[in-house]
């Protein structure tokens, strides 16, 4: 979906997301630990040196060793300007990911509009799982029960208005018999049980896409290297342009207008206090 957003917000917008950045990065690095720009904020850095002129958020990925001890140590070492958002930290969580949120804003998105948590603008952060086998059936049931849950866990927070919006109902109406905490426990369990020391395939199943189209062979992302990207350096994968190939084919052509997808915000408010005031 796509919807337009000013020039001075989306230059506001990408200024406040490069902010968060800054502060996730500097957080990893008093951590030792990696992460990686990720998704369309990769494809930014590579194509365009920066964000995709239209895009409107800010993917990394982190290995999921160290994805967990970021969950545990960031809320202590994050400036109190933001907020650690997961399942861990915040029970409205509806997401298996975490995001960054600057306190004091607002990003708004259609389907959450009715919705009391925090919205405050974001950077995510996938976890990375280290497999042995993608094409396993055990790991295909296991992909599609991961999914199943959070299109349950979406349905129980009313951002699915009815069961018939998810693509597996019956599974969805069956899972809808547990309650959200228990079904955040088991989809976490799934996640780090798919982890094993000497898998060779790094896979992210919360993601966008299937994830067999998000799974790539660990030794050509790692180690990481630093890219450009708004002006200055931040981790990447060892390879981007197998990473990128990966997940997007011919990622170096500009896609239509009419395939362009951002986010779509319905508000965006870049100091709460400041508005309330008005």
């Amino acid at each position: 979906m796509f919807e337009k957003i000013s020039d001075d917000d989306l230059k506001k917008l990408h200024q406040v997301q490069v902010e968060i950045l800054d502060e996730i990065a500097r957080v990893c690095d008093e951590l030792e630990i990696d992460y990686f720009l990720a998704g369309g904020t990769l494809l930014g850095a590579i194509r365009h040196n920066g964000f995709i002129p239209w895009d409107d958020d800010l993917d990394l990925i982190m290995l999921r060793k160290d994805y967990d001890l970021f969950l545990k140590k960031a809320p202590k070492f994050l400036n109190e300007k933001y907020t650690l958002q997961c399942y861990e930290t915040d029970k409205k969580c509806y997401f298996p990911f975490a995001k960054v949120r600057k306190n004091n804003t607002i990003f708004e998105e259609a389907e959450i509009e009715k919705i009391d948590v925090n919205k405050g603008i974001f950077v995510d952060i996938f976890p990375a799982e280290t497999i042995k086998n993608p094409n396993s059936k055990k790991m295909r049931i296991d992909a599609m029960l991961i999914k199943n849950i959070w299109e349950t866990i979406f349905f129980k927070t009313k951002i699915y208005c009815s069961i018939k919006e998810t693509r597996h109902p019956f599974i969805t109406a069956v899972l809808n018999l547990f309650s959200l905490s228990y079904l955040k426990k088991k989809q976490i369990k799934l996640l780090k049980k798919q982890n094993t020391e000497n898998g060779k395939y790094l896979s992210i199943l919360v993601g966008a896409y299937d994830y067999r189209k998000d799974t790539y062979e660990k030794n050509k992302l790692l180690p990481s290297k630093k890219v450009i990207f708004e002006g200055k350096k931040y981790k990447a994968f060892a390879d981007p342009d197998y990473y990128l190939r990966t997940l997007y084919g011919d990622y170096m052509t500009l896609p239509p207008v009419e395939k362009r997808v951002n986010h779509a915000p319905k508000r965006i408010v870049f100091d709460v206090k400041k508005e309330e005031e008005i």
